[in-house]
């Protein structure tokens, strides 16, 4: 089960590169969180700072069949989206794999797997969200802490604990009905079909409006053709 066992450090370089270097040695639903970790990263391998007063953690899995990793990714964001909803946060997803409020990032969720051939030996799920750290100046007109949403500090453990807890209920509640979650993440969404968004190819901004939403990519429609897009552009 999710959080049986629990491993804590003061520091890290990463949750996520922890658990994929040590998987063996840990039994499934394995939560390692860290007060704060030295290289922590998201998806493309962008840093992720993650200072004291943040919430660093990672999930391992060790599914029995086959399970793409997005779906690891719909049950956290979901399951985030949800506990900040019993503090009366209304936040959204940004596809495919960040909570944004008021149009700043508050957490970010990174999926990676480790296989063997087509088999899934492992699967770790990455948890940052901005709680009680101070945002970098830089970083200030895209990302957002809990506290500052709040106006107070928020417990670490006990966040954790209640995402941890969204998230037991979603993956048992959807590991057979994957489509009825897919619809559910789709709901939060910050991006619908038909809106205009900005996307990254070989590193340059294009725009273009989503024909369609799928888990892993947009259909795009541009000056230049339909295109697959697979990020968005980060700000």
């Amino acid at each position: 089960m999710i959080g049986e066992k629990i491993v804590s450090f003061e520091t890290i370089d990463s949750t996520n590169r922890f658990l994929k270097e040590n998987f063996s040695r840990y039994p499934d639903g394995t939560v390692v969180v860290a007060l704060e970790q030295t290289s922590g990263y998201g998806r493309n391998k962008r840093r992720w700072h993650s200072p004291r007063g943040g919430l660093w953690f990672s999930v391992l899995f060790k599914p029995r069949k086959r399970v793409e990793l997005v779906f690891y990714t719909k049950v956290f964001s979901v399951a985030i989206v949800k506990t900040l909803e019993t503090l009366k946060v209304r936040a959204g997803i940004k596809w495919p794999n960040d909570v944004y409020i008021y149009g700043r990032k508050l957490a970010g969720i990174l999926t990676e797997g480790i296989f063997e051939g087509k088999k899934p030996m492992a699967i770790v799920v990455g948890v940052g969200m901005n709680v009680n750290n101070e945002i970098p100046d830089e970083l200030k007109t895209r990302a957002i802490s809990l506290e500052e949403i709040l106006g107070k500090e928020v417990s670490l453990m006990r966040l954790m604990e209640a995402i941890l807890k969204n998230a037991r209920v979603l993956l048992r509640r959807y590991i057979k009905k994957k489509e009825a979650l897919t619809r559910i993440w789709k709901r939060y969404l910050l991006q619908k079909e038909g809106d205009t968004v900005t996307f990254l190819e070989d590193n340059q901004e294009k725009r273009g409006k989503i024909l369609k939403i799928s888990s892993d990519h947009l259909l795009v429609e541009t000056d230049e053709g339909v295109k697959k897009v697979y990020s968005l552009s980060p700000h």
